[in-house]
């Protein structure tokens, strides 16, 4: 059962701290983003030095400009079987059925010649774009943009870290670039005349995704300013605020089973609302053979329960699970 958070409060903090050497700053840092962990779950990271706008504009450009060709051509093998992909790629709206599409892609270091391409590992796919030609800084944006989000990220994991009373460099090995599963869902929702229908919670509010816990270590969300994201609370269902400025930042359920859910998925969902936006989330995930050992962290009372896994073991069950209730999206 998903844990009801205390609170739908979610405060902005500054984040820029945990790239210094101040340690006194980077405790305040910590503090801030505890409190806002156990609060709501989520909080939005401020002074992160990406570039949104730029951001924005690319993709942008990409939902506009894809013809439906192309995305057939990139669609993953659940729209198009003749592409054996079914992370990276095109996922399709359907007429009459679904409206939502997106571009999901994978770490830009998994080519030909990695280790676990070569072995067929699950969940590693080398990635398909579309015709370079046609949209030539498309793909370039995208590669650079990934690892500025694992950066991001990553100082963001430090800040976790000490809040868990560990040292803040206690990720990090964890999320090397050269390994890390992370993704990049670039995510289009339209404004339709007609809407196909959409599914309706059992509070009656009409959604766009049900509730769900994100299959993640953390999720860094950018949005444009459309709210339509709910968290829910002891309260019940609960608006998150909107920002056009920031990254929206939560824990999914590998930080709730390392944790013993002292960190908890925070279970959200997406409410209907019939406008353009993009959701542009970035899945923070260790690489397949990393093991973090569950703990109790600094400040928790309890033994350790939950087993240690595998990070590719996790997340392939994980990710399994949520299409089995929610649908592929």
């Amino acid at each position: 059962m998903p844990i009801l958070m205390p609170s739908a409060e979610v405060p902005t903090i500054d984040i820029s701290p945990l790239s210094g050497d101040d340690a006194k700053a980077k405790q305040r840092v910590a503090q801030e983003i505890n409190k806002a962990a156990r609060g709501s779950g989520f909080f939005y990271a401020s002074n992160h030095g990406v570039d949104v706008q730029l951001l924005q504009d690319v993709v942008n450009e990409f939902h506009r400009n894809m013809s439906d060709q192309e995305k057939h051509d990139l669609a993953i093998n659940a729209y198009n079987k003749d592409n054996p992909h079914v992370r990276n790629g095109y996922y399709k709206a359907i007429e009459g059925k679904k409206a939502v599409e997106s571009f999901c892609y994978l770490n830009p270091s998994f080519s030909d010649d990695h280790p676990m391409i070569k072995s067929g590992t699950p969940m590693h796919e080398v990635n398909l774009w579309p015709d370079e030609e046609k949209h030539p800084r498309f793909r370039p944006f995208c590669e650079d943009y990934y690892r500025q989000l694992l950066r991001l990220s990553t100082v963001i994991m430090r800040g976790y870290a000490l809040a868990l009373g560990r040292r803040e460099d206690f990720f990090d090995e964890a999320l090397a670039e050269a390994d890390t599963l992370s993704s990049v869902s670039l995510i289009r929702y339209p404004y339709l005349e007609e809407y196909p229908p959409v599914k309706t919670g059992a509070d009656g509010t009409k959604l766009s995704f049900e509730d769900h816990l994100d299959v993640s270590m953390i999720t860094v969300l950018y949005q444009t300013e459309v709210q339509n994201l709910q968290v829910e609370t002891v309260d019940g269902w609960q608006d998150i605020p909107r920002s056009d400025e920031d990254f929206l930042v939560n824990c999914g359920t590998y930080m709730g089973h390392i944790t013993h859910d002292y960190f908890p998925a925070p279970n959200h969902r997406v409410k209907f609302i019939n406008a353009e936006r993009l959701s542009l989330p970035f899945f923070l995930n260790a690489g397949h053979n990393s093991v973090i050992e569950p703990f109790v962290p600094e400040g928790a009372s309890g033994t350790v329960k939950n087993p240690t896994t595998s990070y590719g073991e996790y997340l392939q069950h994980g990710l399994r699970a949520l299409i089995v209730k929610n649908g592929q999206t």
